[in-house]
């Protein structure tokens, strides 16, 4: 993918969160599915806790009864405000997955990000932000991360093969897996949001080419869970 085809979906990416924030935060407090809180369980008191992609902070109900210290980091200011109000005891800042490095600390115990790598579009910024991870977290330290699985639904898999013909004829500048579709709910058909379908083997690969070792890597209907360590 060229350079100019992934800042437009960047921007489309970061105005979508911007668009639907206040519908995003409300359908999402206090829930979190049972896998992901069976992967905070690994967290123990006074271990240090990134979340990168926080959105309105609802990883933290993963942690509620175990004294950490944590860092939730995402570029939509709106989820931010959601979260400093839902989470008004814990630390948020705001920036880019891609810019790790300007975020103060460094040797957490643990990062999670979570369903955030599949709104990155092309096989080098996944692998950038997965590295900016690798960076933030210490030598054994432990990597949680989640994306869609959308070759397990069929509207999903309608998408990703639409967008595999236009990208045949040449008539569409994404990457082979990426697809585009409109957020239809209270914000309007017009809000658009960008995904890479990964595989298992992708995201396999893409954790290898990061220097990370794979500790435990699944998948169930909707989501691809990967564990990896420095």
């Amino acid at each position: 993918m060229d350079k100019q085809t992934q800042k437009e979906i960047l921007d489309i990416v970061k105005r979508n969160y911007d668009e639907i924030a206040d519908d995003f935060n409300e359908t999402r407090k206090k829930y979190l599915w049972p896998e992901l809180m069976r992967l905070t369980d690994a967290v123990k008191d006074g271990d240090r806790v990134l979340d990168a992609g926080c959105g309105n902070g609802r990883l933290l109900e993963g942690f509620i009864e175990r004294k950490i210290v944590y860092l939730g980091v995402d570029q939509s200011e709106k989820l931010l405000a959601a979260a400093r109000k839902n989470y008004s005891d814990r630390e948020f800042v705001s920036g880019n997955i891609l810019e790790l490095h300007k975020i103060p600390g460094l040797n957490f115990d643990q990062a999670f990000c979570v369903a955030v790598l599949h709104h990155l579009p092309g096989a080098d910024l996944r692998l950038k932000a997965l590295r900016q991870l690798k960076n933030k977290v210490k030598e054994g330290g432990r990597l949680v991360i989640t994306a869609w699985n959308m070759w397990s639904r069929p509207k999903f898999r309608r998408l990703i093969f639409k967008f595999f013909l236009l990208k045949l004829i040449k008539k569409s500048r994404l990457d082979f897996g990426d697809i585009l579709f409109d957020w239809k709910n209270e914000a309007g058909p017009g809000s658009r949001r960008y995904y890479h379908a990964f595989t298992k083997r992708g995201l396999k690969k893409l954790a290898r080419r990061s220097g990370l070792k794979v500790e435990n890597f699944y998948k169930d209907k909707y989501n691809y869970y990967l564990v990896i360590r420095k």
